[in-house]
Protein backbone atom coordinates (compact mmCIF):
# COMPACT_ATOMS: atom_id res chain seq x y z
CA UNK A 1 0.00 0.00 0.00
CA UNK A 2 1.86 3.03 -1.27
CA UNK A 3 1.48 6.49 0.19
CA UNK A 4 1.99 9.85 -1.44
CA UNK A 5 1.95 13.04 0.59
CA UNK A 6 0.27 11.31 3.54
CA UNK A 7 -2.58 9.83 1.43
CA UNK A 8 -3.46 6.14 1.09
CA UNK A 9 -3.69 4.94 -2.51
CA UNK A 10 -6.19 2.20 -1.63
CA UNK A 11 -8.62 4.21 0.49
CA UNK A 12 -8.11 7.74 -0.88
CA UNK A 13 -7.66 7.02 -4.60
CA UNK A 14 -8.91 3.52 -5.42
CA UNK A 15 -11.82 3.06 -3.01
CA UNK A 16 -13.90 6.04 -4.28
CA UNK A 17 -13.77 4.52 -7.77
CA UNK A 18 -14.71 1.09 -6.36
CA UNK A 19 -17.67 2.70 -4.57
CA UNK A 20 -18.96 4.17 -7.83
CA UNK A 21 -18.45 0.96 -9.85
CA UNK A 22 -20.07 -1.19 -7.15
CA UNK A 23 -23.09 1.11 -6.93
CA UNK A 24 -23.46 0.91 -10.71
CA UNK A 25 -23.37 -2.92 -10.58
CA UNK A 26 -25.99 -2.95 -7.81
CA UNK A 27 -28.27 -0.63 -9.80
CA UNK A 28 -27.93 -2.75 -12.95
CA UNK A 29 -28.71 -5.92 -10.96
CA UNK A 30 -31.79 -4.30 -9.43
CA UNK A 31 -32.87 -3.13 -12.90
CA UNK A 32 -32.57 -6.67 -14.27
CA UNK A 33 -34.65 -7.99 -11.35
CA UNK A 34 -37.35 -5.32 -11.63
CA UNK A 35 -37.73 -5.81 -15.40
CA UNK A 36 -37.57 -9.62 -15.07
CA UNK A 37 -34.91 -9.82 -17.75
CA UNK A 38 -32.90 -13.01 -18.35
CA UNK A 39 -30.13 -13.68 -15.78
CA UNK A 40 -31.87 -11.26 -13.38
CA UNK A 41 -31.13 -13.43 -10.35
CA UNK A 42 -27.46 -13.75 -11.32
CA UNK A 43 -27.09 -9.99 -11.86
CA UNK A 44 -28.78 -9.22 -8.54
CA UNK A 45 -26.53 -11.69 -6.67
CA UNK A 46 -23.47 -10.23 -8.36
CA UNK A 47 -24.45 -6.65 -7.51
CA UNK A 48 -25.28 -7.35 -3.86
CA UNK A 49 -22.11 -9.42 -3.44
CA UNK A 50 -20.05 -6.54 -4.85
CA UNK A 51 -21.74 -4.11 -2.49
CA UNK A 52 -21.10 -6.43 0.47
CA UNK A 53 -17.39 -6.66 -0.43
CA UNK A 54 -17.18 -2.86 -0.70
CA UNK A 55 -18.82 -2.39 2.70
CA UNK A 56 -16.45 -4.98 4.14
CA UNK A 57 -13.42 -3.05 2.82
CA UNK A 58 -14.83 0.28 4.00
CA UNK A 59 -14.80 -1.06 7.57
CA UNK A 60 -10.98 -0.93 7.46
CA UNK A 61 -10.79 2.60 6.04
CA UNK A 62 -8.71 4.78 8.40
CA UNK A 63 -10.30 7.88 9.85
CA UNK A 64 -8.92 11.23 8.74
CA UNK A 65 -7.09 13.05 11.50
CA UNK A 66 -8.73 16.29 12.59
CA UNK A 67 -6.19 19.19 12.38
CA UNK A 68 -5.20 20.90 15.60
CA UNK A 69 -6.76 24.30 15.02
CA UNK A 70 -5.33 25.52 18.35
CA UNK A 71 -1.95 25.68 16.66
CA UNK A 72 -3.33 28.28 14.24
CA UNK A 73 -5.70 29.99 16.67
CA UNK A 74 -4.29 29.66 20.19
CA UNK A 75 -7.46 31.16 21.60
CA UNK A 76 -9.29 27.85 20.74
CA UNK A 77 -7.22 25.92 23.28
CA UNK A 78 -9.07 24.96 26.45
CA UNK A 79 -6.20 26.08 28.71
CA UNK A 80 -5.61 29.44 26.95
CA UNK A 81 -5.17 32.29 29.46
CA UNK A 82 -3.54 34.98 27.31
CA UNK A 83 -4.93 38.10 25.60
CA UNK A 84 -7.87 38.15 23.21
CA UNK A 85 -7.74 38.59 19.47
CA UNK A 86 -7.64 42.39 19.87
CA UNK A 87 -5.02 43.41 22.46
CA UNK A 88 -6.46 45.29 25.42
CA UNK A 89 -3.67 47.84 25.26
CA UNK A 90 -4.57 48.86 21.75
CA UNK A 91 -8.17 49.50 22.81
CA UNK A 92 -7.09 51.46 25.84
CA UNK A 93 -4.42 53.48 24.07
CA UNK A 94 -6.34 54.26 20.86
CA UNK A 95 -9.42 56.38 20.40
CA UNK A 96 -12.70 54.85 21.56
CA UNK A 97 -15.30 54.08 18.92
CA UNK A 98 -18.12 55.15 21.19
CA UNK A 99 -16.24 58.33 21.98
CA UNK A 100 -16.02 59.17 18.28
CA UNK A 101 -19.73 58.49 17.93
CA UNK A 102 -20.53 60.81 20.85
CA UNK A 103 -18.37 63.52 19.37
CA UNK A 104 -20.11 63.21 16.00
CA UNK A 105 -23.52 63.47 17.66
CA UNK A 106 -22.45 66.58 19.61
CA UNK A 107 -21.10 68.21 16.44
CA UNK A 108 -24.41 67.44 14.65
CA UNK A 109 -26.40 68.87 17.59
CA UNK A 110 -28.23 65.58 18.13
CA UNK A 111 -29.77 65.61 21.59
CA UNK A 112 -31.92 62.97 23.33
CA UNK A 113 -34.99 65.08 22.49
CA UNK A 114 -34.04 64.87 18.81
CA UNK A 115 -33.70 61.11 19.06
CA UNK A 116 -37.13 60.92 20.76
CA UNK A 117 -38.70 63.01 18.01
CA UNK A 118 -37.05 60.78 15.43
CA UNK A 119 -38.57 57.73 17.16
CA UNK A 120 -42.02 59.35 17.19
CA UNK A 121 -41.67 60.23 13.52
CA UNK A 122 -40.74 56.66 12.69
CA UNK A 123 -43.73 55.36 14.63
CA UNK A 124 -46.05 57.75 12.79
CA UNK A 125 -44.50 56.68 9.48
CA UNK A 126 -45.14 53.04 10.40
CA UNK A 127 -48.77 53.82 11.27
CA UNK A 128 -49.20 55.74 8.02
CA UNK A 129 -47.75 52.85 6.05
CA UNK A 130 -50.13 50.47 7.80
CA UNK A 131 -53.06 52.77 6.97
CA UNK A 132 -51.93 52.91 3.36
CA UNK A 133 -51.81 49.12 3.32
CA UNK A 134 -55.37 49.04 4.69
CA UNK A 135 -56.42 51.52 2.01
CA UNK A 136 -54.83 49.38 -0.66
CA UNK A 137 -56.69 46.38 0.74
CA UNK A 138 -59.92 48.37 0.75
CA UNK A 139 -59.27 49.45 -2.84
CA UNK A 140 -58.69 45.84 -3.86
CA UNK A 141 -61.86 44.80 -2.03
CA UNK A 142 -63.81 47.60 -3.75
CA UNK A 143 -62.54 46.51 -7.14
CA UNK A 144 -63.47 42.92 -6.37
CA UNK A 145 -66.92 44.05 -5.21
CA UNK A 146 -67.36 46.04 -8.43
CA UNK A 147 -66.37 43.01 -10.47
CA UNK A 148 -68.84 40.84 -8.59
CA UNK A 149 -71.60 43.43 -9.04
CA UNK A 150 -70.94 43.49 -12.77
CA UNK A 151 -71.04 39.70 -12.89
CA UNK A 152 -74.31 39.72 -10.93
CA UNK A 153 -75.76 42.27 -13.38
CA UNK A 154 -74.81 40.00 -16.26
CA UNK A 155 -76.50 37.08 -14.53
CA UNK A 156 -79.63 39.21 -13.98
CA UNK A 157 -79.73 40.00 -17.71
CA UNK A 158 -79.55 36.28 -18.45
CA UNK A 159 -82.33 35.62 -15.91
CA UNK A 160 -84.51 38.29 -17.57
CA UNK A 161 -83.93 36.71 -20.98
CA UNK A 162 -84.78 33.27 -19.60
CA UNK A 163 -87.95 34.67 -17.98
CA UNK A 164 -89.03 36.25 -21.25
CA UNK A 165 -88.45 32.98 -23.09
CA UNK A 166 -90.46 31.11 -20.43
CA UNK A 167 -93.32 33.59 -20.71
CA UNK A 168 -93.43 33.15 -24.49
CA UNK A 169 -93.46 29.38 -24.07
CA UNK A 170 -96.33 29.60 -21.57
CA UNK A 171 -98.28 31.81 -23.96
CA UNK A 172 -97.75 29.34 -26.78
CA UNK A 173 -98.87 26.53 -24.50
CA UNK A 174 -102.05 28.47 -23.70
CA UNK A 175 -102.73 29.00 -27.41
CA UNK A 176 -102.21 25.33 -28.17
CA UNK A 177 -104.48 24.20 -25.30
CA UNK A 178 -107.51 23.89 -27.68
CA UNK A 179 -105.52 21.79 -30.13
CA UNK A 180 -104.30 19.65 -27.27
CA UNK A 181 -107.93 19.09 -26.11
CA UNK A 182 -108.94 18.11 -29.65
CA UNK A 183 -105.96 15.80 -29.86
CA UNK A 184 -107.00 14.29 -26.52
CA UNK A 185 -110.55 13.72 -27.85
CA UNK A 186 -109.17 12.08 -30.97
CA UNK A 187 -106.98 9.82 -28.84
CA UNK A 188 -110.00 8.83 -26.74
CA UNK A 189 -112.04 8.04 -29.88
CA UNK A 190 -109.20 5.99 -31.29
CA UNK A 191 -108.94 4.17 -27.96
CA UNK A 192 -112.66 3.29 -28.08
CA UNK A 193 -112.35 2.10 -31.68
CA UNK A 194 -109.37 -0.01 -30.76
CA UNK A 195 -111.38 -1.51 -27.88
CA UNK A 196 -114.24 -2.41 -30.19
CA UNK A 197 -111.86 -3.80 -32.77
CA UNK A 198 -110.17 -5.90 -30.09
CA UNK A 199 -113.60 -7.27 -29.03
CA UNK A 200 -114.47 -8.20 -32.63
CA UNK A 201 -111.05 -9.71 -33.12
CA UNK A 202 -111.50 -11.74 -29.94
CA UNK A 203 -114.87 -13.05 -31.16
CA UNK A 204 -113.33 -13.96 -34.51
CA UNK A 205 -110.56 -15.77 -32.69
CA UNK A 206 -113.11 -17.71 -30.65
CA UNK A 207 -115.07 -18.68 -33.80
CA UNK A 208 -111.85 -19.66 -35.55
CA UNK A 209 -110.90 -21.73 -32.53
CA UNK A 210 -114.30 -23.49 -32.58
CA UNK A 211 -113.99 -24.16 -36.32
CA UNK A 212 -110.50 -25.47 -35.77
CA UNK A 213 -111.74 -27.84 -33.07
CA UNK A 214 -114.57 -29.05 -35.38
CA UNK A 215 -112.08 -29.55 -38.22
CA UNK A 216 -109.81 -31.52 -35.94
CA UNK A 217 -112.74 -33.68 -34.83
CA UNK A 218 -113.81 -34.22 -38.46
CA UNK A 219 -110.31 -35.20 -39.47
CA UNK A 220 -110.17 -37.55 -36.50
CA UNK A 221 -113.41 -39.25 -37.55
CA UNK A 222 -112.19 -39.39 -41.13
CA UNK A 223 -108.99 -41.05 -40.00
CA UNK A 224 -110.97 -43.64 -38.04
CA UNK A 225 -113.18 -44.28 -41.11
CA UNK A 226 -110.12 -44.78 -43.27
CA UNK A 227 -108.75 -47.22 -40.76
CA UNK A 228 -112.12 -49.09 -40.80
CA UNK A 229 -112.06 -49.10 -44.58
CA UNK A 230 -108.57 -50.50 -44.51
CA UNK A 231 -109.70 -53.25 -42.16
CA UNK A 232 -112.76 -53.88 -44.37
CA UNK A 233 -110.54 -54.13 -47.45
CA UNK A 234 -108.50 -56.75 -45.64
CA UNK A 235 -111.72 -58.66 -44.80
CA UNK A 236 -112.90 -58.28 -48.41
CA UNK A 237 -109.68 -59.76 -49.67
CA UNK A 238 -110.10 -62.70 -47.32
CA UNK A 239 -113.77 -63.05 -48.40
CA UNK A 240 -112.68 -63.05 -52.02
CA UNK A 241 -110.16 -65.77 -51.33
CA UNK A 242 -112.81 -67.84 -49.51
CA UNK A 243 -115.28 -67.39 -52.39
CA UNK A 244 -112.58 -68.47 -54.84
CA UNK A 245 -111.95 -71.59 -52.78
CA UNK A 246 -115.69 -72.26 -52.58
CA UNK A 247 -115.96 -71.91 -56.36
CA UNK A 248 -113.15 -74.38 -56.85
CA UNK A 249 -114.79 -76.78 -54.43
CA UNK A 250 -118.14 -76.47 -56.25
CA UNK A 251 -116.37 -77.02 -59.55
CA UNK A 252 -114.77 -80.16 -58.18
CA UNK A 253 -118.12 -81.28 -56.76
CA UNK A 254 -119.86 -80.72 -60.10
CA UNK A 255 -117.19 -82.76 -61.78
CA UNK A 256 -117.75 -85.59 -59.33
CA UNK A 257 -121.52 -85.42 -59.78
CA UNK A 258 -121.06 -85.37 -63.57
CA UNK A 259 -118.95 -88.46 -63.45
CA UNK A 260 -121.47 -90.24 -61.20
CA UNK A 261 -124.31 -89.38 -63.54
CA UNK A 262 -122.33 -90.57 -66.50
CA UNK A 263 -121.60 -93.83 -64.70
CA UNK A 264 -125.25 -94.32 -63.73
CA UNK A 265 -126.39 -93.73 -67.29
CA UNK A 266 -123.93 -96.14 -68.67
Amino acid sequence: MSKAKGRSFLFDVLMPKIYGIGAAVVIVGALFKIQHWPLADLMLILGLSTEAIIFFLSAFQPQHAEPDWARVYPQLADDYTGQGIVPAGAVAGGPSVTGKLDEMMRNADITPETINQLGLGLNRLSETAASMADMSNATAATEEYTTRVRAAAGQLDKINSAYATTADAIAQMAVSATDAQEYHNQIQGMTRNLGALNAVYEMELQDANNHLKAMNKFYGNLSMAMENLTDASKDTEQFKQEVSRLTQNLHSLNTVYGNMLSAMKG
